[in-house]
């Protein structure tokens, strides 16, 4: 395990890279859309400017409810998107000086490949992503010091890995676009909204050189916490809604909450090499997102925020959670723009 650790930290250290391919056909079944709700433009090459960001959090909360949590120190991207037929790729990178806060929050590298699609009956994601570099989210004292004096305090050396895939079907599916408040191959014509159902998988781990903690902070652990790695995989079924609410033709905001439930494994190897037993427990996850702009047949702009959150319980007097997601702002233009008739997505 540690090897693959060290292979990916080789193979994708340095600046924050990422590859997103969008496939928003539906290749499973064919089934024509309510135009009177539904506006395609699968049939115009759709292009996008990005603007946003990534996360990355973890936390460990104590028997006392205390959380200690971590983040890398995020990045602004800038990006470009293309789509046509419903298959599209985005490209994004970290443009050089974007991490201003080096010195007070140390330095992240992220690395992420991705395969999703807001298709017309489903919605999936399949990703693997790798980051390095994590800070505390709030100062703590400095071991040592009688001053009383704080600061953040960032371990260069936790690696985290994350693996995993998210399926969810749409059941209103020919009165609702999953695609239009995300993707923009399509246009809500009419408020509506859908139940979803799905499943997913996930696997995450950190891993360090040292004990994550600082010194001052190690005596509100209990000794389970102490670990130099420490992995959960789950798996599990979802159930929620999403909702499109339009106005003024054009404008819309999209809502999308899906709480699962799942079966658990976890288990961490200390500093001195002890492995713990590995437990099964029953965890929650809640995936979420939200849209909101403007979107006609010739442009689009529109501000959206994807999340990820898990919470894994009975770990050992503590209680592990991780969440990931992003926020982007993005502005399109779609080119040979002419009539369209009903099509398939």
């Amino acid at each position: 395990m540690r090897l693959f650790f060290i292979i990916l930290f080789f193979t994708f250290f340095g600046k924050l890279f990422s590859v997103e391919i969008i496939n928003n056909k539906d290749s499973l079944l064919f089934t024509k859309i309510d135009s009177t709700c539904i506006e395609t433009y699968r049939t115009m090459l759709n292009t996008k400017l990005i603007l946003g960001g990534r996360f990355n959090i973890f936390s460990l909360t104590d028997s006392a409810k205390v959380p200690l949590e971590y983040s890398t120190n995020d990045k602004t991207n800038l990006g470009i998107g293309l789509s046509y037929k419903g298959f599209g790729v985005e490209f994004q990178f970290a443009p050089k000086g974007a991490n201003k806060e080096k010195d007070k929050f140390g330095k992240s590298q992220q690395f992420s490949l991705s395969t999703s699609a807001n298709g017309r009956r489903f919605i999936y994601d399949f990703y693997i992503r790798f980051n390095k570099g994590f800070h505390t989210t709030t100062p703590s004292k400095i071991s040592g010091d009688t001053s009383g004096a704080v600061a953040y305090y960032y371990p260069p050396d936790i690696i985290n890995v994350n693996l995993g895939f998210e399926f969810a079907y749409l059941f209103n599916n020919k009165r609702f676009s999953s695609s239009a408040p995300y993707d923009f191959t399509q246009r809500q014509k009419k408020s509506a909204g859908s139940f979803i159902a799905g499943t997913f998988f996930s696997a995450y781990s950190i891993n360090a050189d040292s004990v994550i903690f600082p010194d001052s902070l190690k005596n509100r652990f209990s000794p389970a916490a102490h670990f130099v790695f420490a992995q959960n995989i789950q798996w599990g079924f979802s159930f929620g809604y999403t909702y499109t609410y339009v106005w003024n033709k054009y404008w819309f905001a999209n809502i999308y909450l899906l709480p699962g439930l799942s079966l658990q494994k976890y288990n961490s190897t200390k500093l001195d090499s002890e492995t713990t037993i590995p437990k099964v427990s029953i965890g929650g996850a809640l995936q979420s997102r939200f849209s909101i702009g403007y979107n006609q047949k010739k442009y689009f702009i529109a501000f959206s925020f994807m999340g990820n959150n898990y919470t894994v319980n009975d770990v050992g007097n503590f209680t592990l959670n991780y969440k990931y997601g992003s926020a982007r702002l993005l502005c399109g233009y779609r080119f040979n723009h002419r009539k369209l008739k009903d099509l398939p997505l």
